[in-house]
């Protein structure tokens, strides 16, 4: 009679005892198919690649540059700008480079209208509407001389003296991607100013 009454007793125990092992066994294998997952992940590139997707975004850093060879007159093809200064712009177009930055370089010549030069050696950027002087001279026999202060600079199509702007709204770029270059260079070429989306000239 003890006895029965004993293993009446230790019924209860048992079964608690037997749910507790079921929740430990339970909770050790989810342990370890987290864990199984990201031993998954870690060896899937494709996995790594979606996890980065989400990281911050490179920042963007210019290319190093090397100042061209230095132009004759003959080299530059004018090019029409609603500049309301009276200067004649030119650009070489044997100048023009893309780079992998995205930036796009070339020499060009302002002309006054008593006939007084200005060449410039410069960057445009279609992304940010930027565009950065990297050195000038004022003379056709002479060397560059390096800008004292290149940085970027925004572009105003407002001022009087708006050929940048109008480089880079009517012949580098269609909406915020650089035209290729072949076409660029047969728009300066041609020198005039392209009706963006309209496939037509000013």
């Amino acid at each position: 009679m003890n006895v029965v009454k004993m293993t009446e007793y230790l019924k209860p125990s048992n079964s608690k005892i037997l749910n507790c092992a079921g929740f430990l066994f339970l909770v050790i294998l989810l342990g370890l198919s987290t864990y199984g997952e990201a031993l998954a992940q870690d060896n899937d590139p494709r996995a790594r690649q979606r996890a980065y997707k989400y990281e911050a975004p490179e920042v963007w850093q210019e290319s190093i540059i090397d100042l061209p060879a230095f132009s004759s007159k003959s080299d530059f093809s004018q090019y029409q700008t609603r500049t309301q200064t009276g200067f004649s712009f030119y650009a070489d177009v044997s100048s023009i480079k893309f780079g992998v930055d995205g930036v796009v370089r070339m020499s060009l010549l302002a002309v006054s209208p008593k006939d007084s030069v200005n060449i410039t050696y410069e960057g445009f950027r279609c992304a940010t509407r930027e565009y950065k002087l990297y050195a000038s001279s004022w003379t056709f026999d002479g060397n560059w001389v390096p800008a004292k202060r290149a940085e970027w600079r925004a572009t105003n199509s407002q001022t009087p003296n708006s050929y940048r702007s109008d480089l880079l709204e009517y012949y580098i770029c269609d909406g915020i991607m650089n035209v290729n270059e072949r076409r660029l260079r047969a728009l300066l070429e041609r020198g005039k100013m392209n009706r963006r989306g309209r496939g037509g000239e000013f």
